[in-house]
C-alpha cells in the first residue's frame, strides 16, 4: 500500500513537472514571438527612418542643383534649366561676385507634393556644376523639411573627365544632423559618387549613387550605424511627384551592432515599397510619404 501511494506521488510529481515545462516553454515561445514582433517593428522603423534620412539629404542635393542652374542661367551660361515648382514660394538669390547662391523659404514654403521646407540653404561655388573640378559647398540656416531640422555642411566636387560625360559628383558630408519633431536626433557623415544621367528632357533625368558609396552616424535609438550601398542607386526624377525622394532601384546594407539589415529598392517602378532582409528574414514594407509619420508629431 505504502508503495503504491509513493508511486502515485511520484507520478504526479512528474506530471506537475512536465505541465511546468510545458507551460514554461509555451512562455518561452511567447517571448520569443514578442522579440521577434519587436524586431520587426524596430526593423522596419530603421528602415524607414534611413530611408528618411537619405532623403532629405538628397533632395536637398537636388535644390542645390537647381539654384545651381539657376546661378548659370541668370550668368548667361547655357542651361536646361526647367521650371521647378519647389522654388515658387521661394526667394532666390545670386551674388556673382561672391559666387554665392541664397535660396530662402522662409518660415514655411508648401510645395505642391504637399512637403513644407523652411530656412536657408546657403551655396558658394568656384565654377559651374559641369566643369570638371568644380566644388560647390552649401551649409543649412534654420533649414526644415516637414518640420525635421536638417544640419551639416556638403561639399560637392566635381569628379568627371570631360564636360561631355554623364558628370560624376564626389559628395561629403560633414556634421549632418537631423532633429525630429519629437525632439530625437540623427546624426549623418555621407562619403558618396553620385552620377548625373541627363536626358533631353530633365524630367526624365536620373541620378545614381553608385556602388561603394557609404554613410555613418548614430540613430535615434543612440546605436551606431553604417550604410553601404551594394548596388547602384538609381533615382528618376520623374517618380519624385507624391512620394518621398528616393531610390526606384539598387540595394543598401545597413550594419547596426550585430544586425545586418539589407534594403532592395526594386525594380525601377515609381512605388514606395522596398523588400528588406533583416538577418535573413525577409518582409516587403511601404515606406510612408506622409510627413508625420516617423517624426514624433
Amino acid at each position: 500500500m505504502e508503495k503504491m501511494k509513493k508511486l502515485k506521488y511520484l507520478m504526479n510529481v512528474k506530471g506537475l513537472s512536465m505541465i511546468l515545462a510545458v507551460v514554461f516553454l509555451s512562455g518561452m515561445t511567447a517571448c520569443n514571438q514578442d522579440d521577434d514582433l519587436l524586431s520587426v517593428v524596430t526593423d522596419n522603423e530603421t528602415v524607414e527612418l534611413e530611408v528618411i534620412a537619405d532623403a532629405d539629404f538628397d533632395e536637398l542635393d537636388d535644390l542645390v542643383s537647381e539654384g545651381m542652374a539657376f546661378a548659370e542661367a541668370s550668368s548667361g551660361a547655357r542651361t536646361n534649366q526647367h521650371r521647378d515648382h519647389r522654388f515658387e514660394c521661394a526667394e532666390i538669390t545670386h551674388d556673382s561676385e561672391n559666387k554665392t547662391i541664397t535660396i530662402d523659404f522662409g518660415d514655411g514654403c508648401e510645395g505642391l507634393n504637399g512637403r513644407v521646407r523652411s530656412g536657408k540653404i546657403i551655396i558658394t561655388y568656384t565654377d559651374f556644376r559641369f566643369v570638371p573640378g568644380s566644388v560647390f559647398t552649401y551649409v543649412l540656416e534654420d533649414f526644415a523639411i516637414d518640420g525635421r531640422q536638417i544640419e551639416g555642411t556638403r561639399v560637392i566636387e566635381n569628379v568627371s573627365v570631360t564636360i561631355d560625360d554623364n558628370p560624376v559628383f564626389h559628395i561629403t558630408l560633414t556634421d549632418g544632423k537631423i532633429t525630429f519633431l519629437d525632439g530625437t536626433v540623427a546624426t549623418r557623415e555621407v562619403d558618396r559618387l553620385r552620377m548625373w544621367v541627363r536626358a533631353s528632357n530633365p524630367i526624365n533625368d536620373e541620378f545614381h549613387i553608385l556602388e561603394g558609396s557609404t554613410a555613418n552616424g548614430v540613430n535615434r535609438e543612440g546605436l551606431n550605424y553604417e550604410v553601404t550601398v551594394l548596388e547602384t542607386l538609381i533615382y528618376k526624377r520623374n517618380c519624385r511627384e507624391g512620394r518621398r525622394f528616393i531610390p526606384v532601384a539598387g540595394v543598401k546594407e545597413i550594419k547596426k551592432g550585430d544586425d545586418v539589415i539589407i534594403i532592395d529598392f526594386g525594380d525601377g517602378e515609381c512605388d514606395n515599397l522596398v523588400t528588406i532582409n533583416f538577418n535573413g528574414r525577409i518582409e516587403t514594407i511601404e515606406i510612408s510619404t506622409h510627413r508625420d509619420k516617423n517624426d514624433g508629431g
